[in-house]
């Protein structure tokens, strides 16, 4: 059971009203007033420490870890020097369809009005929009492709948590000095002088989050001084000697490092627009002072009531997303994971106490943030992930389960030594990084396979919008073989594959001269070394993922078009296209046709599985041959988020027997009804992929009937499926365990149901707060009743 502190402070992350905090935005908005010749990284840091040491912070009365990025609960931040959209968005912040935000009062809306017109045509996103060609504009009107990281931060790292519990952020700072004082003694160059302005910077953002924490430390003092209550002021007390010791020094108690990670997370989130910031491998570097607490004589219910709390203050923070990247990520999604269980670096079980005292806390508490996720090994401790798949199955959504197996192999091929990639950590949906080792790009976009499938039927042109977006590839109506149609899709895949690269590295450029991550680059190998910021090239592992949809219906309609058009003639290439063309109106039996009578992905059947293999390594191999303006390698990672609605709306009917701008399948997940031989067929089709061709993973939901994973009986289910999967090197799969009739109710009765917690994409989310079509789809999705 939680405590009384723990309800309330569910209740305050649950129910206060969500606003926009303004504060950030006065205060960036009046440095930025005052000239300066000084250098970007020098000026950034500046930046960064004016607003640490000037927003308005507070310590709310249940709270025992200080530390918010905004100056109330509930709030979000504005961050008017990186949004153009916002211009275009701010008078409808509190009327939106999805995650709307109330403002405090009508003149703090006209403000942020002013605030953003100062700002007009100087922001990050009015830079990046430059850098576009025509024919780019092009591609993403029609839906081949989306912008990646056009408005907000490139990072999407996870801090080196494990070294910074250990030596704290003097430790840092004292490196920097060290490079400062041997660089005096050389001869200056042009790359020595770019140093000295990254360590000078990192040393101002390290002392600014180290005074920030003082901030907070001074404020509990001063509470505690005019507080009655003795056992209030015992912990405002508390609070104001953590803060005086983290993140400056290591952390000597349990309540410590999560003060140091909870105060680094703040700050990350308030430097730069961004989001994807993990937690990482939280029961092995807290287990030392997990431990040592327990010797000391703390019991493991206080103990697991600071994660509650932990847990509680990521779920408090936001991120502010355009109304229609809203549409696409509803419910917030920030992916702050927590990753249990596992291997560790010598490949023995890492499983421990704590992993399970983390785990039984999560049947008492589930939350939206932070992700946690289960990794699953050969030699897993039987008896920890029995645990993690019951607390999964009680219907919260968590944990998600990843293969050990699996991910070690794509790390390594990556360039990662055996025993970094065993103790990886998790990013973005399903994409596997190495705490403080890893320069990962998670959101460069995603890249719409349906719709250059689309092009590719129609020699180049989009038929929804009638222009001639791609390579010219012949009159589909005269092809008289699939192979034909599959080399027209590779050249049309190639030309938008290049298109969607370039794209990518003139934004991602943009980022290293106007928009630098200081503050992240300190805890990330190499940048300190080198005196380069991530954006810079500083760490030397750097790369990043493809974010690729339509999987099962490309799928589902070159399986179509191979057996019903080529195979069994039940109708020609000419006809096939009139059907599309007219989205099968008065043709609903042929549209049948397709459904019926080809092979569908999901029900490990061969004749269509070997299209998910030709899918998957032709972008692949595709990707491959690139770098980016980084130096870094690309993957793929088959997801979608919620764009399968998005991007549904602009594609016409497939061959598939989908209509013309209806939801497309979500990320790797069998198109919705076509999956009905079972979850382990599921996990067959999706395997049959191949682990190499997607070093980012399959991102796939499975839904499951409550009756059929009940009790012990139901355990023994899941870890049948999880075992097929796992030991055919798949690499993820989450699950849903709720019924029609639950979420049907909690649509009639969404205030019965507010904790309901279900697993979107690669996150989770409060199912009363999802917008009605993304309730739907995943009332719709297919529920498993048998193995």
């Amino acid at each position: 059971m939680v405590s009384e502190r723990i309800n309330r402070l569910v209740d305050k992350a649950r129910n206060t009203v969500p606003t926009v905090c303004l504060d950030r935005a006065r205060l960036v908005t009046e440095f930025c007033r005052k000239p300066s010749v000084e250098p970007l990284l020098l000026n950034r840091a500046k930046l960064f420490k004016y607003v640490l040491e000037n927003k308005e912070i507070f310590i709310d009365d249940d709270w025992l870890l200080a530390g918010h990025t905004t100056s109330r609960l509930r709030a979000v931040n504005i961050f008017p020097e990186m949004s153009g959209w916002l211009r275009d968005e701010w008078d409808i912040l509190d009327q939106r369809e999805f995650d709307n935000f109330q403002f405090v009062s009508p003149d703090e809306k006209e403000e942020l009005a002013a605030i953003l017109k100062e700002w007009e045509g100087r922001t990050f996103e009015d830079l990046t929009a430059i850098q576009y060609s025509q024919e780019e504009l092009d591609a993403l009107e029609v839906g081949v492709m989306t912008k990646g990281v056009s408005k907000q931060s490139t990072m999407c790292m996870n801090p080196d948590y494990p070294e910074m519990v250990k030596v704290g952020y003097r430790y840092y700072i004292e490196e920097c000095r060290e490079k400062l004082e041997t660089l005096e003694r050389e001869e200056m160059t042009l790359e020595k002088m770019n140093q000295k302005y990254t360590w000078q910077a990192m040393i101002i953002a390290m002392e600014a989050i180290i005074d920030f924490a003082h901030r907070y430390a001074d404020l509990a003092e001063k509470m505690a001084a005019e507080c009655t209550n003795e056992k209030q002021k015992t912990e405002l007390l508390t609070i104001a000697a953590d803060c005086r010791v983290v993140p400056e020094n290591p952390p000597q108690t349990f309540q410590q490092v999560l003060q140091l990670i909870l105060i680094t997370h703040c700050a990350i989130m308030i430097e730069n627009n961004g989001y994807h910031h993990p937690i990482g491998r939280l029961d092995q570097y807290l287990y030392p002072f997990y431990e040592k607490a327990l010797a000391e004589g703390e019991s493991e219910e206080s103990l697991t009531d600071l994660l509650h709390e932990f847990k509680l203050r990521f779920e408090e923070m936001w991120y502010l997303r355009s109304a229609g990247e809203a549409e696409a990520y509803p419910g917030c999604a920030l992916y702050m994971h927590i990753v249990l269980g596992g291997m560790k670096p010598d490949g023995t079980d890492a499983c421990n106490d704590l992993t399970r005292l983390i785990l039984r806390g999560m049947e008492d508490l589930q939350t939206k943030e932070p992700c946690i996720s289960f990794r699953f090994h050969d030699d897993v401790d039987e008896e920890t992930f029995r645990l993690a798949m019951k607390v999964a199955l009680n219907g919260d959504s968590h944990p998600a389960f990843f293969n050990d197996g699996a991910n070690v192999l794509s790390l390594q091929e990556l360039g990662f030594s055996l025993e970094e990639a065993r103790d990886y950590s998790l990013v973005g949906c399903t994409e596997a990084i190495v705490a403080g080792k890893s320069d990962y790009q998670s959101n460069t976009g995603f890249f719409n396979t349906l719709k250059v499938f689309e092009l590719a039927l129609n020699d180049g042109k989009d038929p929804v919008t009638g222009k001639q977006i791609g390579p010219h590839t012949g009159d589909e109506r005269t092809f008289t073989s699939l192979e034909e149609l599959k080399k027209s899709y590779l050249v049309q895949q190639e030309y938008f594959v290049k298109m969607f690269i370039k794209m990518f590295d003139k934004v991602v450029s943009c980022h290293a001269y106007a928009c630098p991550t200081i503050t992240g680059s300190c805890f990330v190998e190499g940048c300190i070394d080198n005196g380069r910021v991530m954006q810079q090239a500083g760490c030397p592992h750097r790369w990043g993922a493809f974010g690729v949809t339509g999987l099962a219906n490309l799928v589902d309609s070159l399986a179509a078009i191979e057996e019903c058009v080529f195979n069994k003639k039940y109708l020609t290439m000419s006809e096939l296209m009139d059907l599309l063309e007219t989205n099968f109106e008065g043709k609903e039996e042929l549209r049948q046709m397709l459904i019926n009578r080809a092979p569908k992905y999901g029900n490990d059947i061969e004749q269509v599985d070997k299209f998910t293999e030709f899918v998957a390594k032709s972008i692949n191999d595709e990707a491959k041959k690139y770098r980016d303006a980084r130096g870094g390698e690309f993957d793929i990672v088959f997801a979608t988020q919620s764009y399968n609605m998005v991007l549904g709306k602009i594609i016409g009917a497939t061959p598939d027997g989908r209509k013309a701008f209806t939801p497309v399948a979500d990320n790797a997940s069998p198109m919705i009804g076509m999956d009905v031989c079972g979850p382990t067929a599921v996990v067959k089709s999706v395997n049959s992929g191949k682990r190499c061709n997607a070093q980012g993973g399959y991102l796939l939901n499975q839904r499951f009937d409550p009756y059929i994973v009940k009790g012990e009986k139901g355990i023994d289910v899941l870890e049948t499926v999880l075992r097929a999967h796992f030991g055919n090197e798949g690499e993820h799969i989450q699950i849903n365990v709720v019924d029609n009739e639950t979420l049907r109710d909690a649509q009639e009765h969404p205030e019965n149901y507010r904790n309901l917690l279900v697993r979107v994409a690669g996150y989770s989310a409060f199912f009363v707060d999802l917008e009605k079509s993304i309730q739907e789809n995943i009332i719709e999705r297919t529920v498993q009743a048998t193995v």
